[in-house]
């Protein structure tokens, strides 16, 4: 199964989920396993660290958050163009999901990160539902 999700939907609802503790649940709701995997990568690399941790549930993705943020404000210290550009390559990067895996209320999901010919990376998150939303427990790289 190959299937790109639209990252504008994903952005308008990740742009929700930083209006207030009570949309936010509404808005997380909605998110399926792959438009969680996405969100959850786009509010990282975008900066958007605490919008990130409300879409993962375990001390290993917040620890994964602490460090990409602790990378984020030594780059932007050195050149914050830098950093810029790379927020906003990665922001208008396509997705590209392979397959899902199903195991009770956990998904493994395959994905591509492309930003051009150049900047590709292949992925695997494991996502799992609690309490009717699906949270980002793993992110590795794909060989």
């Amino acid at each position: 199964m190959r299937k790109k999700v639209l990252g504008a939907a994903a952005v308008m609802i990740l742009m929700a989920v930083g209006c207030g503790e009570r949309s936010e649940k509404k808005a997380v709701e909605v998110l399926g396993p792959e438009e969680t995997v996405e969100a959850f990568c786009r509010a990282v690399a975008g900066g958007e660290f605490k919008d990130a941790a409300a879409l993962c549930d375990t001390a290993s993705m917040q620890a994964y958050i602490d460090r990409y943020a602790e990378a984020w404000k030594m780059q932007a210290k050195k050149d914050s163009s830098a950093t810029a550009i790379a927020a906003a390559t990665l922001s208008e990067a396509e997705f590209i999901f392979d397959k899902a895996i199903k195991d009770g209320d956990t998904r493994t999901v395959s994905y591509t990160i492309s930003s051009g010919e150049e900047m590709t990376k292949r992925k695997t998150a494991t996502v799992k539902k609690v309490e009717g939303v699906w949270k980002v427990e793993k992110i590795t790289d794909s060989h």
